[in-house]
């Protein structure tokens, strides 16, 4: 890069698009506009992509991008003039700023790719990548289209994968993805996108996709490949690793054995680095006292640091603890508020506390229809609480004709799961000599 963008230029590029820390980025934005602010002309493509496409967790804003480009433009960069056709803005003012044609931008940016800058590589790849290459120069013949299509592929891969090799992570990204995904004329091949992200270890900040790796691995079933890349994620301070090693050992189905001590040690140092899915399963051990002695303060602590971390199924989870108690007082109306979000969303909800909700009128307005055929449902999808809710409307005819049968036939249900209570509320019936049920 050096030959072709000044020191300040570099060190800004290399912030933003060869390593994977996003508290730098804020840095390398600003050494791009010092760079400006130098009339360094291709330090305007690059400042005009942050505005155009949020490199650098740059806020969009297409007026500035087109500003940018444009001054970037009539200062002579190529660069710009590639950008501004990829971002859908090389027309009025912006095109008419050119002083060449958009094939003579594409042959000085190539002449740099050629020479092994990599951001030029970059560039060239997308051009192929996204069409530009078939739509301004091939124009195919609708009988050619795919042909071309396919061969643009092959160069844009070639071109991404050059620039990856030196380091640019946005190469990576699109070489990798490309290939697992078969996108744009790219052949699907996920044992190939593998090798290749294998090969570029060293050569590229791959941090960001350490949690892909390892997903496809136990896709595959390459178990010992997933956890080595959970503990080098684990080694590299990557908080998503350790919870997904923390998963390893908590299920004990993928590549090592179940060991729930483990498995709580790793959520911990995910939640301390303030990992909300680290926060989730740690509150979950505590909850179910796995790997630890349950505690219902600490879990419900971990579950509140989830959601607020954003982490949107950790209410279910709430929504138990403001019902039963647990870790806080009893707040069915907080319970029926985490169940509504998840209702909102189409997201799993526990059925059988918002059906006690309705049927009683707790944090809700009574609805004994709807309180009634939520239980049923949740009964039907075996959870034991469910049938103990059950058993109580039938005993109490709440909503309901009175039916001790029916409540008996429930308990019994709800007992066979254990359910705290459903043994007692079955010593107060017995049968009579003619084989029906009775209070005692």
């Amino acid at each position: 890069m050096e030959r072709y963008y000044s020191n300040t230029l570099c060190r800004g590029l290399k912030l933003l698009y060869f390593q994977a820390d996003p508290s730098k980025f804020a840095e390398g934005v600003q050494l791009l506009e010092k760079a400006t602010a130098d009339e360094e002309p291709h330090a305007f493509y690059f400042l005009a992509r942050c505005y155009g496409w949020g490199d650098g967790n740059v806020q969009v804003n297409e007026r500035k991008a087109k500003k940018l480009s444009k001054r970037g433009i009539e200062l002579g960069s190529s660069l710009c003039v590639l950008g501004a056709d990829r971002m859908d803005i090389l027309k009025g003012d912006i095109k008419n700023a050119m002083t060449g044609t958009l094939k003579d931008a594409y042959d000085d940016v190539m002449a740099m790719a050629e020479g092994g800058e990599p951001m030029a590589q970059y560039a060239i790849g997308l051009f192929y990548f996204w069409g530009d290459m078939l739509l301004n120069f091939q124009m195919p013949s609708k009988e050619d289209f795919l042909k071309c299509e396919k061969e643009n592929a092959a160069q844009a891969l070639k071109w991404f994968r050059l620039s990856a090799a030196q380091g640019c992570l946005p190469s990576f990204r699109n070489a990798f993805n490309s290939v697992r995904n078969g996108v744009n004329g790219v052949t699907k091949d996920l044992e190939e996108a593998l090798r290749f992200a294998e090969n570029m270890d060293g050569k590229v900040d791959m941090r960001d996709y350490y949690h892909s790796f390892i997903l496809e691995y136990q896709g595959l079933k390459r178990y010992a490949d997933a956890i080595r890349w959970c503990e080098r994620g684990v080694q590299d301070g990557v908080s998503v690793c350790a919870v997904d090693l923390g998963l390893v050992y908590l299920y004990g189905d993928r590549g090592a054995k179940e060991d729930y001590a483990k498995a709580l040690q790793l959520f911990h140092m995910a939640a301390g680095a303030g990992d909300e899915y680290g926060s989730y399963n740690a509150g979950r051990c505590y909850y179910h006292g796995w790997g630890c002695t349950a505690d219902y303060n600490e879990a419900f602590r971990l579950f509140d640091q989830a959601f607020r971390g954003g982490h949107q199924h950790a209410r279910w989870y709430l929504a138990q603890c403001y019902f039963w108690g647990r870790g806080t007082l009893v707040n069915y109306e907080m319970a029926v508020q985490m169940m509504n979000r998840l209702i909102n969303e189409n997201q799993n909800y526990p059925k059988e506390l918002m059906g006690y909700c309705c049927l009683y009128g707790q944090g809700i307005p009574a609805d004994m229809v709807r309180g009634k055929r939520l239980l049923e449902e949740a009964a039907q999808e075996n959870s034991g609480h469910a049938w103990m809710f059950l058993g109580d409307m039938y005993d109490k005819g709440t909503g309901v004709a009175q039916d001790i049968a029916m409540a008996v036939s429930c308990y019994q249900k709800a007992a066979d799961k254990k359910i705290a209570g459903a043994s007692e509320a079955l010593s107060r019936y017995k049968k009579s000599l003619l084989g029906k049920w009775k209070r005692c």
